[in-house]
């Protein structure tokens, strides 16, 4: 019988009716009526011509020609079964799936991944940008790019890069007067970030100024960043991020000085993936990327 022929639907519901010994189960299994389950048995008593189940008593068995189906049906299904997996390893062999902080994202690994995918051409990067810690036991993610603590329970977590938090405004921000002095920021609207408060760099340059209570609070840095350009105030960047836009030309840094952020880059992924080749080609490439950036 061709296999566009084979009533597969007849041959799913007997599967599961002959492992159960019961049609009740199969139905139930399958998401099925009792009477669907009967009429597939129908459609495929007809398509052989032979009785597959019968009546002993009050219970159901398979009959001889049931018993002899059912092992290659239950052969045929679990091969079809490995085939869509092994299918399924072979794309996940390719792709690696990399959830990744917007602002890390656009400004730092999308502008180097050309270099990744001239190094390792077999494998298909997939950026998901997410600020959202990943669940991995329930997520299609590979690894995942973090900024914070890096001791989040579960995970391996490779510190990727520190953080330096500086005062950065459009170059045209107050009609091109900019501040002279970091005292001058007291006049002046601070932009503010949910996650990194001014407070750190006041206190690292010994500046007694309190930290901004009104102006609008964005969650995401890059937001900030375009709050700033678009001449809204000033801004405590994350140098990863502010970098490319101060040699665009877009932001100006207006003191040298700077602080450690309080959180850092973290590569993360589940323990159990720490040796698949893909992820420590990704992870390894990284670190490279990250230790020459900090040369320069």
């Amino acid at each position: 019988m061709p296999v566009r022929t084979l009533p597969l639907a007849a041959l799913r519901a007997f599967e599961a009716a002959a492992r159960h010994v019961s049609y009740s189960r199969a139905a139930e299994e399958l998401n099925l009526t009792h009477g669907a389950i009967s009429f597939q048995m129908r459609v495929l008593k007809e398509a052989l011509g032979v009785d597959l189940f019968k009546r002993v008593g009050r219970r159901m068995e398979l009959t001889a020609e049931g018993q002899r189906l059912f092992g290659y049906v239950r052969d045929g299904f679990a091969r079809l079964e490995q085939g869509m997996e092994d299918a399924r390893d072979s794309r996940r062999g390719r792709m690696l799936t990399v959830s990744v902080h917007p602002g890390l994202a656009s400004y730092w690994v999308i502008p180097r991944l050309a270099g990744f995918q001239r190094l390792h051409p077999e494998i298909d990067v997939s950026l998901l940008p997410n600020t959202a810690l990943v669940d991995f036991s329930r997520e299609d993610i590979d690894m995942a790019l973090r900024y914070g603590p890096g001791n989040w329970p579960g995970v391996v977590s490779v510190k990727l890069m520190d953080e330096e938090v500086f005062p950065v405004c459009s170059p045209r921000f107050n009609k091109g007067v900019l501040p002279k002095q970091p005292r001058d920021l007291a006049a002046l609207p601070l932009l503010r970030d949910a996650r990194q408060p001014w407070s750190d760099w006041f206190k690292s340059i010994g500046l007694d100024l309190p930290e901004p209570e009104r102006g609008p609070v964005y969650n995401e840095p890059s937001l900030v960043l375009q709050a700033a350009i678009a001449r809204q105030g000033v801004a405590l960047a994350r140098g990863t991020l502010a970098r490319p836009e101060i040699e665009a030309g877009h932001l100006v840094r207006l003191f040298p000085r700077g602080a450690r952020a309080r959180f850092s880059y973290y590569i993360v992924y589940p323990p159990a993936a720490a040796s698949v080749p893909r992820i420590v080609a990704f992870r390894d490439w990284l670190l490279a990327q990250a230790g020459a950036a900090a040369t320069n």
